[in-house]
């Protein structure tokens, strides 16, 4: 914990750095947040097929969610939000030709509802 759940345009795969993305965000986003680099759990996902609103065909996207533990402050929710968002634009360009969106929405879980098994 936390999570994270990349999303990404298939026609991102070539120009996306997922290796060194999950990386740099398992090392730089724990210490807003007083996490341990070891908790981070990244995750990817391509995106075969999305549609967005007219006049958008030329666009790829990047969806990112970061699920964290609640009690967190605001302020530590936004920078975090922040600091992926950097951490990804580094990482991920677009293709010729195409435009990129790149989102992050980080999220609280409840603690008193969070389970987890590890062996």
């Amino acid at each position: 914990m936390p999570f994270v759940t990349v999303e990404y345009s298939e026609r991102l795969a070539a120009t996306f750095d997922r290796a060194a993305f999950a990386r740099e965000v398992h090392e730089v986003a724990p210490a807003g947040i007083n996490a341990t680099t070891d908790a981070f759990k990244t995750r990817f996902r391509r995106i075969e097929e999305s549609h967005f609103g007219p006049g958008e065909e030329d666009l790829d996207a990047v969806f990112v969610q970061v699920a964290i533990l609640s009690g967190r402050t605001p302020k530590a929710i936004e920078k975090l939000s922040e600091t992926v968002l950097e951490i990804a634009r580094k990482h991920v360009t677009a293709v010729d030709g195409r435009r990129l969106h790149v989102m992050v929405e980080t999220r609280e879980m409840e603690r008193d509802y969070y389970r987890a098994h590890k062996e």
